[in-house]
């Protein structure tokens, strides 16, 4: 977009004017803290274009002259409005995709996001000068910096600006540079604040670019004014290259791995209850639950010192994530208390209600599990998991239309997910009401509930067979029921070996199967 900008200043036209806009929305699609680009535009108008009627400078090294009429200031505002609307409109979006993604949740108080802004500032600065101790994820300091570091943070801010301001002419880039880099963080200082960190390194590469800018024209500017200065450079350069691809290097390799990443988190940082929750996740999956409920403990203990409820999503997030890792340890009673730890928090925590009610279902309390589901689709109505739970409770309590409607419905949102036809098949070749099996319905549903998952569970091979046997289809009923008993004794799963066995003995006499649920 920028080559495209200085090839329209320096000859406008229609055609490059709409490439410039065009440029612009599609950068604007992938990034939207490009919203601060026009502004951007009017700085570089300043220097290096040079383009305002009555600029003029005693800068000497290296710049961008245009030649023809230069245009007013107010007209060079006027070429930006289009951009400008462009910019508006993408905050817009963006700010009503934010809202229905992370819902209502409360912003932090003001005062605490501006003095974490004026601070981010010198530290984003100070992070590129000295490239050490980087994270993944910095969590907001929230009210806890202190007087003089925001004081002081305010002060250099403003006398860095005066400088670029007063050096405007003789140093341009200083007033260019600065700027850029004031203006292109605006959006992602946390003003607006989105998430939970207090800075990020993935929200610099754009605005850094003014204080490189800063950087190779002021070098320039030095070997320009002092003779011999080239041999001091001559050395210095290789060294910082070196330096910064060490450090590069350095921190790089603590990206290997989520374990490395997170780790080095937690050793440059302090009270970072993110990544203690990643590695916890990290650690489910490599089978150490008692270092996840660790990690998880050491979050949740961190999140309970953040009372604004700016955090409480965030916090009964970690909370459910305890008490799932509690609940597959086996510690139930310790992990309903997380559950409602999580649901206190976020009354309308879906996910929550649904995860528990997995746990209740699991402790013989079916009653309690269909409340918690029946909660969970008033909050997220299209979750099939909830409708697949809630109809293989309701199986259960041996309400067979009421199941067969969510089963039904959770197929509907899932086409691909093989245990809501599964469930379905199951109702509609053992039911003990007539007037509910189907055998021509039972036996599609079965079978591609065996083809989706590849033949490879046993529980859908059994269903298969009670779907062959009341379709009078004995020999193939036989045949997938023995399928099933050899792979469910593969797979550690004796107790369905053996009631597969009862089933084959039915079949084997032409018999179909009536059941009330998939363990009888």
């Amino acid at each position: 977009m920028l080559s495209a900008y200085a090839r329209y200043a320096r000859a406008p036209s229609t055609g490059r004017y709409l490439l410039v806009g065009a440029l612009f929305a599609a950068g604007l699609m992938s990034k939207a803290m490009l919203v601060t680009a026009p502004v951007i535009l009017l700085v570089l108008d300043y220097w290096p274009l040079r383009r305002t009627a009555r600029h003029k400078t005693k800068f000497k090294a290296p710049t961008l002259v245009l030649g023809g009429q230069s245009p007013g200031v107010s007209s060079l505002i006027l070429e930006k409005l289009p951009l400008l609307a462009l910019s508006t409109g993408a905050c817009v979006v963006t700010f009503v995709v934010q809202q229905r993604a992370v819902g209502a949740i409360p912003p932090l108080p003001l005062s605490w996001r501006v003095e974490n802004a004026v601070v981010s500032y010198l530290i984003y600065i100070w992070q590129t000068l000295w490239p050490m101790r980087l994270a993944a994820f910095y969590p907001h300091p929230n009210d806890t910096l202190a007087l003089w570091q925001v004081t002081l943070a305010t002060g250099l801010l403003l006398a860095i600006t005066v400088i670029a301001v007063v050096f405007r002419t003789k140093r341009p880039y200083l007033f260019t540079g600065w700027l850029w880099y004031v203006l292109m963080l605006v959006p992602v200082i946390g003003l607006v604040q989105v998430g939970e960190q207090g800075h990020a390194d993935r929200y610099t590469y754009l605005p850094h670019v003014g204080l490189f800018l800063i950087v190779v024209w002021g070098v320039a500017d030095v070997i320009q004014a002092r003779r011999f200065s080239w041999r001091v450079a001559a050395v210095t350069v290789p060294l910082v290259i070196f330096a910064l691809a060490a450090t590069a290097f350095i921190q790089t390799s603590y990206w290997r791995d989520g374990e490395t990443l997170w780790t080095h988190a937690l050793a440059v940082t302090s009270d970072n209850d993110f990544a203690h929750n990643n590695l916890g996740y990290l650690c489910i999956d490599s089978g150490q639950l008692d270092k996840a409920i660790s990690h998880f403990e050491a979050a949740a203990m961190i999140r309970r010192g953040k009372t604004n409820k700016h955090y409480n999503v965030g916090s009964a997030f970690v909370e459910m994530n305890l008490a799932d890792a509690l609940a597959r340890k086996g510690e139930s009673d310790e992990a309903m208390v997380h559950y409602q730890q999580a649901i206190n928090l976020e009354p309308n925590y879906g996910d929550a209600y649904y995860n528990r009610g997995n746990l209740l279902l699991a402790k013989g309390k079916i009653d309690e599990a269909i409340a918690d589901w029946e909660k969970t689709l008033q909050l997220q109505p299209n979750d099939r998991d909830a409708h697949t739970c809630l109809g293989n409770a309701l199986l259960r309590k041996g309400s067979l239309n009421e199941a067969i409607a969510h089963y039904e419905t959770a197929l509907a949102l899932a086409p691909e997910d093989p245990r809501s036809r599964n469930n379905l098949a199951w109702i509609l070749a053992t039911s003990s009401d007539g007037k509910i099996r189907d055998a021509g319905k039972a036996v599609e549903f079965a079978q591609q509930a065996v083809a989706i998952s590849g033949g490879k569970e046993p529980q859908f091979l059994r269903t298969l067979a009670a779907a062959y046997a009341e379709s009078g289809r004995f020999p193939e009923s036989i045949a997938a029921a023995q399928q099933a008993a050899m792979i469910a004794n593969m797979q550690g799963k004796p107790r369905l070996a053996n009631n597969v066995e009862k089933d084959l003995l039915l079949y084997r006499a032409s018999i179909p199967l009536r059941a009330n649920s998939f363990g009888d």
